[in-house]
């Protein structure tokens, strides 16, 4: 069976298969012909799974057999207690290898950046999913904030008011606040809105 599951291309650095034990009472006759294996269902990359062995020879018999696939990876795990709201700091994380073949949830494979906003509490070695995490806002609906655009080593600078909040990264609107005018922009690292060269008129 296992030779088998390895012939499958199952098996590799980060998944183990589990075979299960046969009842030492079974007594099987010899077989006179190479042993056939199939999966009995659908084949499943990880879980449980069923592999019939199949002796075709002058004395056929079948024989049911359950393996358990387990796959492993390296995940972020929390090093401490964790409280929604928390601005999350490199002590919390840690990297783990974990069974993760029985997490019903995405999960992060990369220590992420510092400054992230835990959006649930988490325990300690709890699995940390995307979903747990978010980067804070930097900037708020109805702030003053400063309108950017660069081109040919010029660059504009103008004061606006954001029309939303937004983090890192994301693209809010903003009024220009001499024009009057509402215009589309990236919010950088400082907090500064990025737009497109002419946009801000």
């Amino acid at each position: 069976v296992r030779d088998f599951i390895a012939a499958e291309g199952m098996l590799d650095a980060d998944t183990t298969a589990h075979i299960g034990r046969l009842d030492p009472r079974l007594r099987l006759a010899a077989c006179d012909r190479a042993l056939e294996s199939r999966f009995v269902h659908a084949r499943r990359a990880s879980g449980p799974v069923s592999v019939e062995v199949r002796c075709n020879g002058s004395k056929p018999w079948s024989l049911y057999v359950p393996v358990t696939i387990e796959r492993y990876a390296q995940v972020v795990v929390t090093t401490r207690p964790i409280p929604r709201g928390r601005h999350i700091e490199r002590a919390d994380l840690a990297l783990e290898r974990r069974r993760v073949d029985t997490i019903n949830r995405d999960f992060l494979s990369a220590l992420p950046d510092t400054g992230m906003v835990a959006v649930r509490q988490m325990g300690t070695g709890q699995v940390v999913s995307h979903r747990y995490l978010e980067r804070p806002n930097l900037v708020r609906r109805g702030q003053d904030v400063v309108l950017t655009s660069g081109h040919g080593g010029v660059s504009v600078r103008v004061k606006g008011r954001a029309m939303a909040d937004g983090s890192a990264g994301e693209r809010i609107r903003v009024r220009n606040l001499g024009s009057d005018r509402v215009v589309e922009g990236t919010i950088s690292s400082n907090g500064a809105i990025i737009v497109a060269p002419g946009s801000m008129m």
